[in-house]
């Protein structure tokens, strides 16, 4: 931890023109007189720490001294700088703070950080605390392999209380997932961290379990059911968030027709009816029968 800490300090020290010791204490969560010895180390080491005195005083670099950074070509700088950030707005951790440092580091130069092609954004809209407290705790508990325990609600609405032994945490599209051992269920499972409850810690301590080769964390492999949707021609502005829209067919009739196969589970059922009466199930039969009961629940409770 401590050369990483002198590391983060030379990075931070050529990213800023200067920073104090205070600053820099608050940052690593160390006394000043950690970081003044720090600054000791990295000057014994060679590299030209500058000590500026006074109201605006602290510790910065020589001017234009930089770390190599021949490795990566600047379109690939960029890249890497974006993905970052990209992460780091949906989960905002220290360190991924510090990638971007680094990343920025490589980025120097006389005209400063070069505004980006495209941007990359994993955030929620609003605020997403509890995400962030949950991720923390088990990003703690998976570094230092302490069991958790929380209470799971399943897609259909059921809840079990779960002892989970935590070996990954997943970002997929925008939502956050957590793989892992159940010792409920006795094998792996992959939890989607929205619907963890009472999520705490154990002292209890782990050794992980050989992970099966057959996992892969990028493929879906429920089994779909194809269906073929009619919608009417007030949904197109939305339809593009579940379908492409070369898979979609215009017909002479004035509907749009869309076949597209996905996993059969409570999603697909609240998807369909988020489009209210203008879309139509017509196949396969099964999926119209379980739209039609739900669509009648949700009329009696309004007679």
């Amino acid at each position: 931890m401590k050369v990483e800490r002198l590391l983060a300090i030379v990075i931070k020290m050529i990213n800023n023109k200067r920073v104090t010791a205070g600053e820099l204490a608050e940052y690593f969560e160390v006394s000043i007189k950690t970081i003044q010895r720090d600054i000791e180390r990295i000057s014994f080491a060679g590299i030209p720490v500058v000590s500026y005195k006074g109201k605006n005083g602290g510790y910065g670099l020589m001017e234009d001294y930089l770390i190599s950074k021949s490795y990566f070509t600047q379109s690939e700088k960029d890249i890497l700088l974006t993905a970052v950030e990209g992460v780091s707005r949906a989960y905002n951790h220290k360190d991924f703070q510090n990638i971007a440092e680094k990343l920025m580091l490589l980025q120097k130069n006389n005209e400063g950080k070069k505004k980006s092609d495209f941007i990359i954004d994993l955030s929620y809209w609003g605020s997403n605390d509890k995400n962030k407290r949950r991720i923390d705790i088990l990003k703690t508990s998976i570094e230092n392999r302490n069991a958790v325990e929380f209470l799971y609600i399943d897609i259909n609405g059921v809840s079990t209380q779960r002892i989970i032994e935590p070996l990954s945490i997943i970002l997929k599209v925008s939502s956050w997932y957590l793989y892992g051992y159940c010792r409920v269920r006795e094998d792996f499972r992959l939890f989607k961290l929205s619907r963890i409850r009472e999520l705490i810690k154990l002292e209890e301590r782990f050794q992980p379990k050989n992970i099966p080769e057959s996992i892969d964390f990028y493929k879906d492999t429920r089994e779909k059911v194809k269906i073929l949707l009619k919608f009417n021609s007030k949904a197109l502005s939305r339809l593009d968030n579940y379908f492409e829209i070369e898979d979609l067919q215009f017909n002479d009739d004035g509907f749009i027709y869309v076949t597209a196969e996905f996993p059969e589970d409570e999603w697909i059922y609240e998807m369909i009816l988020s489009f209210g009466d203008n879309v139509e199930i017509l196949e396969p039969y099964h999926i119209r029968e379980v739209i039609k009961n739900k669509a009648s629940r949700i009329y009696g409770k309004y007679i």
